[in-house]
């Protein structure tokens, strides 16, 4: 709950997060250090919270946090968990 408190406080500081492909195997997470404060208070809110996934887009829910030069989301998934079966690559 403290989080959310600061998670407030800070996206009325309005950050933006760019999130895209470096390259192949990498990822960019470029911002100022609000939108790093911001994004490390949400893992933290995350880790708290009821449910255990939540989703950001820069094309759909939580845009209002990304740059226009992002390309990326971010799905946040909390283990363990019963409730979802995430589709996607196998682990090796």
């Amino acid at each position: 709950m403290r989080y959310k408190i600061a998670l407030d406080k800070l996206a009325k500081k309005n950050p933006k997060i760019t999130l895209r492909h470096l390259d192949r195997k990498t990822i960019l997470i470029e911002g100022n250090s609000t939108s790093f404060a911001f994004l490390g208070n949400l893992l933290l809110a995350h880790a708290e919270a009821s449910d255990c996934g939540d989703q950001f887009s820069p094309d759909g829910a939580g845009s209002k946090l990304f740059s226009k030069e992002s390309t990326l989301g971010v799905y946040l998934h909390r283990l363990p968990c019963n409730e979802h079966e995430l589709k996607g690559p196998k682990k090796k």
